[in-house]
């Protein structure tokens, strides 16, 4: 096994057990280094130390549920993340976001947590594993987001919080969607649009500040992202540039969706996993 695929073990055990009391001689034995070489070659290849590693894990999840469940104290979230008091976690999120914890749940901008500050290893060339599946429709209730990606968000909030507000549980892995209009990085702030949507059963009587759509039946293309969903555009235009040119497939009416299996304020976000879906003629 070569030393980059020892790192990203260490980086998936890392993700899984991001909460757990993670010990250099834990984490040096799962890259099967000693701990005073794994260190050296961990912070070579990253360029953090693995505490620094471990404590920006933590403080990005921790920036998504200020940002997302705002009924839940800071204090509980500091904890949460490992912190021992809420002046030493507003003194680490302030080096990063430049605000304060509460400044940034008034006025999140999302900007200062894209640009990791380190720099992760790769497995080489993206590889594209393409399944094509027939789907049902799937009844959705729906927060369409126009405008500035960095506000995305107060929309996610504002579904999360009707979700909570409803009779049955609706945040359900693999029933939380996103329909991408247009590329956020491609287009000016104010033309950007993302509908946040979960499925609702047929039966159920939708109401509340929510728009009702849905995603018709029929053969999706469908690729699986980990990681971080900054990358996605990866998978993305892999999947129109690389596969659909060769498959002889060609796309249906609908913009392209990506269908969430975990959450960023639920896990590291080495850990997120999202499908990619493409309808198709």
């Amino acid at each position: 096994m070569d030393y980059k695929q020892r790192l990203h073990n260490v980086i998936d055990f890392i993700g899984k057990h991001l909460d757990d009391d993670l010990t250099l001689e834990q984490l040096s034995d799962v890259a099967c280094f000693s701990k005073y070489h794994f260190h050296r070659l961990f912070t070579a290849y990253t360029g953090l130390s693995l505490q620094q590693y471990i404590r920006w894990l933590r403080l990005k999840r921790a920036a998504h549920q200020i940002m997302v469940d705002k009924e839940r104290s800071i204090i509980t979230i500091a904890l949460n993340a490992g912190f021992e008091s809420h002046e030493s976690f507003t003194r680490a999120f302030k080096q990063i976001a430049g605000l304060s914890p509460s400044t940034f749940r008034r006025s999140p901008n999302w900007k200062m947590w894209e640009q990791a500050p380190y720099s992760l290893p790769t497995n080489g060339e993206l590889k594209m594993n393409v399944t094509i599946k027939t789907l049902p429709k799937k009844r959705l209730a729906t927060v369409e987001h126009r405008g500035d990606y960095q506000k995305l968000g107060n929309s996610l909030h504002k579904l999360i919080t009707w979700a909570k507000a409803q009779p049955i549980p609706l945040k359900k892995p693999g029933e939380a969607f996103g329909l991408t209009y247009n590329d956020p990085y491609q287009v000016p702030a104010e033309d950007f649009r993302l509908d946040l949507a979960l499925t609702i059963p047929e039966n159920f009587k939708l109401q509340g500040d929510v728009v009702e759509k849905e995603l018709p039946s029929g053969r999706y293309a469908v690729v699986v992202h980990k990681g971080s969903r900054k990358n996605i555009g990866d998978v993305i235009y892999g999947l129109y540039r690389d596969w659909l040119p060769t498959s002889g497939e060609e796309p249906g009416d609908l913009p392209c969706v990506f269908c969430y299996h975990n959450f960023d304020d639920e896990v590291a976000e080495t850990e997120l996993i999202t499908e990619v879906w493409l309808l198709l003629k």
